[in-house]
């Protein structure tokens, strides 16, 4: 199952996220900051995590910066309300992999996570697995005589 960390620091934001990825099958967590979010995501591993950009403190293009360290495997959307075209930019030259503006559209949230979602590499140990299986059956193309 998918993982979802969202950051955003309006309580009521983070709170309908929630409920919407968890209503489609998601298993989603908040954070109301980037320090939480960072210390989040070494036990969560989240898949994709959705951050806003106007958050007291620590804002979302440094949780950005900080969080393509910490969890570089992340899909990270950004959102924001109040944002312009250059920070948007910003954001998605620091390898951010959407930005979408508030109020989200919930509709588009939905088919960004599902597009990304089909490209994310799969779980740890699934290559290995398959990487044993092949070599168990010798995959160089060679018959055992």
């Amino acid at each position: 199952m998918t993982q979802i960390l969202v950051v955003d620091d309006e309580l009521p934001i983070r709170e309908v996220l929630i409920e919407f990825l968890s209503d489609h099958g998601y298993t989603a967590q908040g954070a109301e900051d980037g320090p939480q979010a960072i210390a989040l995501v070494r036990t969560l591993k989240p898949q994709v995590i959705l951050l806003d950009i106007a958050m007291p403190g620590m804002n979302g293009i440094e949780t950005l910066k900080r969080l393509r360290e910490q969890a570089p495997g992340s899909a990270i959307i950004m959102i924001s309300g109040h944002a312009d075209h250059e920070m948007a930019l910003q954001a998605l030259d620091l390898g951010a992999y959407d930005f979408i503006q508030k109020p989200l559209d919930l509709k588009y949230l939905e088919r960004t996570l599902l597009a990304k979602i089909v490209t994310l590499e799969p779980a740890p140990g699934r290559d290995s697995q398959e990487e044993s299986r092949n070599a168990s059956h010798g995959s160089t193309g060679r018959r055992a005589r």
